[in-house]
């Protein structure tokens, strides 16, 4: 019980070290910079009127809280390691009674929560602007925003496990073409699937459930049209999918940090 409280305050002191770094770097500045910007665009364009246009405007609200979340998150896990060892402040942290795998799981969850704050920070000036034009999310805007923070713990993982592999400029682009191709992705391998034969529909098969399906975690569709909302069995069902994920991403790159020579 000890060593589990122990952890704990390791990881939270190695999250909140990187959350103050991140505002010491001005990076959390980014995500208030791009809201202002969105209610600026939302309010010239809401000008001409919105009549008719009520699930237009939603899908693109939606569209820029996925997408910028998604670079948020990205940009801020790529640099999480791969700067604590160019500017070689790995090893003081190192040196005190912290592992390197307590070292990454604090910058994930530091990466983690600063990218919730900025999606929130997103989703919050989006649904303003759309209020101010009567535009309504509904409830089920509540089970998007869910879902949007199950993807970004797989993205955040994802990146960091990436970035003990690569540089972080690739790093970066693999993270984003991952998150932005999986639908395409499971797409093309769902058409190439019956046509394959034997060992290419194995292969085809297993980097299938191997690569995550973050478009399971997408209900911008369902807002922008006012749908009802999932089942809270398919909600609990998606977070153990993204757990199983985190751990696994989390795992493999634990792994690779502590054969990494520094």
């Amino acid at each position: 019980m000890e060593t589990v409280s122990r952890k704990l305050i390791i990881w939270r002191a190695l999250a909140y070290a990187s959350i103050l770094e991140s505002v010491r770097r001005k990076d959390i500045y980014v995500a208030v910079i791009l809201c202002v910007l969105l209610f600026g665009a939302a309010a010239t364009i809401g000008s001409f009127g919105v009549e008719g246009l009520e699930i237009f405007f939603k899908d693109v609200a939606l569209t820029i809280i996925g997408l910028l979340s998604t670079v948020i998150a990205i940009l801020f896990s790529a640099r999480q390691i791969a700067e604590e060892v160019s500017r070689r402040t790995v090893y003081p942290l190192l040196a005190r009674p912290i592992s390197r795998g307590d070292l990454l799981f604090g910058k994930f969850l530091g990466a983690y929560a600063l990218s919730i704050f900025a999606m929130l920070l997103f989703a919050g000036v989006c649904t303003l602007c759309l209020s101010l034009y009567g535009i309504p999310l509904g409830t089920v805007f509540l089970q998007y925003l869910l879902l949007r923070v199950f993807a970004l713990g797989i993205l955040c993982a994802l990146t960091i496990m990436l970035s003990l592999f690569m540089t972080p400029q690739a790093t970066t682009t693999i993270a984003l073409l991952i998150a932005v191709g999986s639908s395409t992705f499971a797409s093309a391998i769902k058409l190439l699937y019956p046509g394959a034969e034997g060992v290419k529909q194995n292969i085809l098969a297993g980097v299938y459930y191997v690569v995550p399906q973050l478009n399971l975690f997408d209900m911008s569709k369902k807002v922008s049209y006012g749908w009802s909302g999932v089942p809270l069995w398919t909600i609990g069902f998606l977070f153990l999918y993204a757990t199983m994920y985190c751990a696994l991403f989390l795992f493999v790159g634990t792994l690779r940090f502590k054969r990494q020579a520094l």
